[in-house]
């Protein structure tokens, strides 16, 4: 057994792509090689896998031969007979060889072997380039003659080592060998490998850390430590530590500074533009930022060049913000609102003033929906106002990321209630599955409003997000609105605002499409919960099927309700498809045990039912009536009146949804 390490090399990939085709390729790489445990290194410019001590021993594959019946292979003596001896010669075989097994419902003879195969480098061998051409990247590059060979970044080298011997893998005209490349600013550049096991060694000793985890950590080190030499902590934007420690090869963390003078920008100004557009990290100090920032480096910073390089980068993009800023604050977002006119949300849609008409209408019904005071709809009618006037300013043009958050900062400024103000930016949560919920009720409101509208208006458009395609962000409308729904406790129903719509078109799209997000919200309930509920409450009430979700998800596994579900499919099965009659006239009822019932459904219809188990005084007379009288009775009056009498169960039960949908797990 020897040590394995396959390594694709490439130009620089982008961040966001390494760790997502790392994976991609060690599940596969799993899959081929037999072996689980992969060792992975990652950096900008490679992809490696490494097995430790890996046997490529032959694939065994066992076979089942079938022949003929036992009693067409031997004779009355027992002896082999002309079809058995065809049998044996056409495969092969010998009598020991064979067996005899049951196939259907007769028995056959049998042979049954282990064969090999190739072994798994072989295979990989074959797959080689089809697994590459099949890792999932969102956009792929062409950089040879062949129209087939695309990549995210060009392969410009292979190494495939299994102990001293080198795999023949090829990806087009490439084919692999025994080198890789170090640091390519700082290492002699390509370097030859006599064994697998020197992988890490080699690379570390050329300035490369393979492995992402310890590139992270000393990223992270050296974040803290030039904090601490100022006086303060880093700041960590989501996401960038992981997206900086995946564009360098070897980390060098470099402090830098800005005038003091730019801290006048709003904080979060301050490190959108030192993070999202130079990767750099604000320091903190006392709850507030300080003018130092931190960024790191693929090369030692040896001399002052590096960090000048940084600070003048900074210096620029800070102060075209200050401009912006003192430019924007001349002018309050209300004076704005006639300018959205001019920016078109959608052809047929309108425009951002259409759609702020729009958004006014669902917020004067959701409040009157949910029950909101005079003074909430004062305050929720100025922030759909005020809502995307922020779009017109300077500072979101330039910095689009900061869209709410910047209409919170001017209208605060401009002298705007604090809550309306704050609902400016929290129109926009949560923006993904992770994120803060608003956090006050305008806010709440607002975001509800804004992503009603997005739903039924782009739906109208035609606008149907299919596959991974959703330009519009309709996926992340849908889960944000459950979210608010289910904190709020609002059992709001999207069909209550179709009538504040000139049009509306695609209602049954929308609403399959809904489903689809409550399915995946609450999947760890049981995709079949789900649709029990679903089957007979809209997704658009999505409170009303979170809570009964997660109701019946609760009851599942108890005796008492798992009977209530039998009694249910018990009434639901003599139904007719088509049966909608509910009038039941007690002068028909020819048995106690209808009489019982029927005593028993309208105390019940006349009670809140709030769990399924309420409904457990109906389990016997059910039984009882199904027991011991005939529902299909020859007279068609007395029949009907039953069939109406199980309807009326039926709707009682499908106050929790459809229990039949539900799968109950024999104990």
């Amino acid at each position: 057994m020897e040590d394995l390490i396959i390594e694709i090399g490439t130009e620089e990939l982008p961040a966001s792509v390494v760790n997502p085709a790392l994976e991609f390729l060690r599940e596969k790489l799993s899959e081929l090689l037999r072996v689980q445990g992969i060792e992975t290194f990652c950096t900008p410019r490679r992809l490696a896998f490494y097995v430790s001590s890996y046997e490529d021993k032959p694939l065994e594959v066992e076979e089942e031969i079938w022949g003929p019946p036992v009693r067409v292979a031997y004779d009355e003596e027992g002896k082999p007979t002309k079809a058995l001896s065809g049998f044996l010669s056409k495969n092969e075989a010998s009598l020991e060889e064979v067996k005899t097994g049951k196939k259907g419902k007769g028995e056959y003879v049998v042979i049954r072997r282990v064969r090999k195969e190739g072994t798994p480098l072989s295979k990989l061998q074959e797959e080689f380039e089809n697994l590459l051409l099949s890792i999932p990247f969102p956009k792929r590059m062409r950089w040879t003659s062949s129209k087939k060979l695309t990549f995210s970044r060009p392969v410009r080298w292979i190494l495939a080592l299994h102990g001293d011997r080198v795999i023949e893998l090829r990806f087009g005209g490439l084919k692999s060998d025994r080198f890789t490349y170090g640091h390519r600013f700082l290492s002699d550049g390509r370097l030859s490998l006599t064994h697998a096991s020197q992988y890490r060694k080699v690379l570390e000793d050329n300035w490369v850390i393979p492995s992402f985890e310890e590139r992270r950590k000393r990223v992270v080190e050296q974040l803290g430590k030039l904090s601490e030499d100022v006086g303060g902590e880093p700041k960590y934007p989501e996401g960038l530590v992981e997206e900086v420690v995946n564009l360098v090869e070897y980390p060098f963390g470099v402090l830098g500074t800005f005038e003091e003078k730019y801290l006048e920008l709003p904080e979060k100004v301050i490190i959108t533009v030192c993070a999202h557009h130079q990767r750099f990290f604000c320091i903190e100090k006392d709850n507030g930022l300080i003018n130092h920032f931190i960024g790191i480096s693929n090369n030692p910073p040896v001399d002052d060049r590096i960090v000048k390089g940084y600070q003048k980068v900074i210096r620029a993009r800070l102060e075209d913000a200050l401009f912006f800023y003192k430019e924007d604050l001349k002018t309050p977002l209300d004076a704005l609102v006639p300018r959205l006119s001019q920016v078109l949300v959608h052809p047929k849609i309108g425009t951002l003033l259409d759609k702020t008409r729009g958004m006014k209408k669902i917020a004067r019904e959701l409040c009157k929906r949910v029950g909101c005071e005079k003074e909430y709809l004062d305050k929720l009618l100025r922030a759909v106002e005020l809502s995307k006037a922020d779009v017109l300013t300077q500072m979101v043009n330039e910095l689009d990321e900061l869209q709410g958050y910047m209409g919170y900062i001017y209208a605060l400024k401009h002298g705007e209630d604090e809550e309306v103000a704050l609902s400016l930016e929290e129109q926009y949560r949560p923006r993904s599955q992770e994120d803060e919920l608003p956090s006050t009720l305008v806010g709440a409101l607002l975001s509800v409003s804004d992503k009603i509208y997005d739903l039924v208006a782009f739906f109208s458009a035609g606008e149907i997000p299919k596959g991974s395609s959703d330009p519009y962000g309709l996926r992340r409308a849908a889960f944000g609105l459950i979210r608010i729904v289910e904190d709020r406790k609002w059992d709001v129903n999207l069909r209550d605002f179709f009538p504040l719509f000139d049009e509306v078109k695609n209602t049954e799209a929308l609403e399959d499409f809904l489903t689809g997000r409550l399915e995946s919200y609450l999947s760890g309930y049981g995709y079949d919960v789900v649709r029990a509920v679903t089957h007979v409450f809209s997704s658009f009430r999505p409170y009303k099927v979170v809570q009964l979700s997660k109701l019946l998800s609760s009851l599942k596994k108890e005796a008492k309700f798992i009977s209530i579900v039998e009694s249910y499919k018990r009434v639901v099965k003599i139904l007719p498809e088509d049966w909608r009659g509910d009038n039941v006239r007690e002068e028909l009822f020819k048995e106690k045990e209808e009489r019982e019932l029927y005593r028993i459904l309208r105390e019940l219809e006349g009670k809140t039912l709030g769990t399924p188990l309420d409904l457990l005084p109906l389990k016997d007379p059910v039984d009882n009536l199904f027991d011991k009288v005939m529902i299909m009775d020859k007279d068609k009056e007395v029949r009907e009146n039953r069939l109406s009498l199980l309807y009326r169960i039926k709707k009682l039960y499908e106050n929790f949804g459809d229990l039949s949908k539900l799968v109950i797990e024999e104990a």
